[in-house]
Parts: C-alpha cells; sequence; structure tokens
C-alpha cells in the first residue's frame, strides 16, 4: 500500500497538529485516490476530500503546508488537478450533448461561477471547437447572514439581468447547487419572463444536504442539474471562484472551512 493511502495513526511522525488538522505524511485512509478512468463520472468526495493518483509527494506535502498554516482551512477537499481533470470529462459531454452546435450560449451565475465557467468553457472549445458566448446574471439570496440548516425559504433578488438570450438555448454555469433557491428562481425567470428555447444546468459541485426542511426536499427534488461536477457533503467550502466572508475565491482548489473562526 503506498505510504499516502495509510491511516495517520500507522505513519511515524504523523498526526494531527496542535489545530487539530492532519499534518502532512499520509493521506486518510478514506480519502478518496482518483484514477483517469474516475473522471468521466460525476465524483462522490467523501469529507475527507479526494486526490489525483499523479499528485506527486512534493505536490501533496506543499498543499498540506498551505492547509495548515491557515487557521481558517479545515481540510484540502478537491485539488485543482481533480477540478480540471473533471472540468475536461464535463466539457466533453456538453460537447457531445450540444453537436453539430459552434456556438453556446453560457450564462454564468455571478460571482462564484465566474472561475467555473472560465475553464470550462475554454476546454468545451479544445474539446469540440464550440465558441462560448457568455451572458451574466447576478442574484442576491443570503445576504450578509449565514445560511442555516433549517430554511423553508429565502426570496431571490435580481440584480443583474442577462442581455438578449430570448429564444435561446442557454447553459447556466454555476458554482455549488446548495438548498437550489437561486435555480429554481432562475429556471422559472429564464423560461416563463425571458422566454428561453431552453435551458440546462451545469454545476461545478453538488452539495448533498445534511438536514433540509421538507420545503428544500421537494424544491431539491424538482430541480433537474443536468452536469454535475462532483457530489460534495453538507460542508462550509470555499475556492476556485467560492468565498466564505469575501475570502478564499483565488484558490485554485477547494478547501473545508473552519465553521468556527467564522461563527465563533
Amino acid at each position: 500500500m503506498p505510504p499516502w493511502q495509510r491511516p495517520l495513526h500507522s505513519m511515524n511522525g504523523c498526526g494531527r497538529s496542535p489545530s487539530g488538522k492532519f499534518k502532512y505524511g499520509s493521506v486518510p485512509m478514506s480519502q478518496l485516490i482518483l484514477n483517469e478512468s474516475d473522471y468521466n463520472n460525476v465524483i462522490e468526495v467523501p469529507r475527507s476530500g479526494v486526490l489525483d493518483a499523479t499528485i506527486s509527494t512534493g505536490e501533496r506535502a506543499r498543499l498540506h503546508e498551505i492547509v495548515e498554516a491557515d487557521e481558517r482551512i479545515e481540510s484540502l477537499l478537491i485539488p485543482a488537478q481533480c477540478i480540471a481533470a473533471r472540468n475536461r470529462a464535463l466539457a466533453r459531454q456538453i460537447v457531445r450533448d450540444y453537436a453539430p452546435a459552434k456556438h453556446l450560449e453560457v450564462l454564468v451565475v455571478l460571482t462564484g461561477g465566474v472561475i467555473f465557467a472560465s475553464d470550462i468553457c475554454r476546454d468545451i472549445f479544445s474539446e469540440g471547437n464550440i465558441h462560448a458566448r457568455f451572458n451574466l446574471i447576478k442574484t442576491s439570496v443570503y445576504d450578509s447572514s449565514i445560511k442555516g440548516s433549517g430554511e423553508e425559504y429565502r426570496a431571490v433578488r435580481l440584480l443583474m439581468e442577462p442581455q438578449d438570450v430570448e429564444g435561446k438555448d442557454v447553459l447556466i454555469m454555476e458554482d455549488i447547487t446548495d438548498q437550489g433557491f437561486t435555480l429554481t428562481w432562475m429556471l422559472n425567470y429564464l423560461r416563463n419572463e425571458r422566454r428561453v428555447n431552453s435551458v440546462k444546468i451545469c454545476s461545478l459541485l453538488d452539495k448533498r444536504l445534511a438536514n433540509p426542511t421538507e420545503k428544500v426536499k421537494l424544491l431539491r427534488d424538482n430541480l433537474t442539474v443536468d452536469y454535475r461536477g462532483f457530489i460534495i457533503e453538507d460542508q462550509w467550502i470555499a475556492g476556485y471562484g467560492i468565498d466564505t466572508a469575501d475570502d478564499f475565491r483565488n484558490l485554485p482548489f477547494i478547501v473545508v472551512i473552519n465553521e468556527g473562526f467564522f461563527k465563533g
């Protein structure tokens, strides 16, 4: 068994730091190691995260040092290599579905979806020579308050409306599917008010909610996400365009946030 797959307690000099986070030296047994073929399907990410099998020992050490250095970060969830590989697989699927079209109407959900949309649309061009026309939409749901697990509804307010989408086949690019308030509102808005020809959703992350209300369960059951990158547990995450307290968007990977740092 490779050393990075052994349990931490079996590794000399490895364990938890005073902060409670794992020191580098191994990867917990439950951490999922991804091979090339794994990226062809939606990936279910355990709470301990995933790693790509090709990531070098040195790169693993560097990533763990980054996590250990910031007390606001609990752990690494999805490294950049895994995101890039899954993006390429999603791009191939989108190319197959939209062929023989040479143009794609992409609606980017601000602000979290910007990096994901930019990367995957480059992959779509590389895989199928399909040009993406970017359109932008911005809404407000959470405002300044922290999302609660027992919520049943939050009103969605349109802050920036897309231009010239009537009669078009629109692909929404979203960073994360959470309770579904925003995407459900957006689908109704595009279909009923903007009269698009069709609309599909591509979401990098799909969160498996731990304790949703019955209304949220129904909302999620009725929401179809056509393209999903990763299914994650109900954790507070950031990075790769997703923020916590207006920070972490620039990280090239996705991390689990130390909730106590922000709630305490």
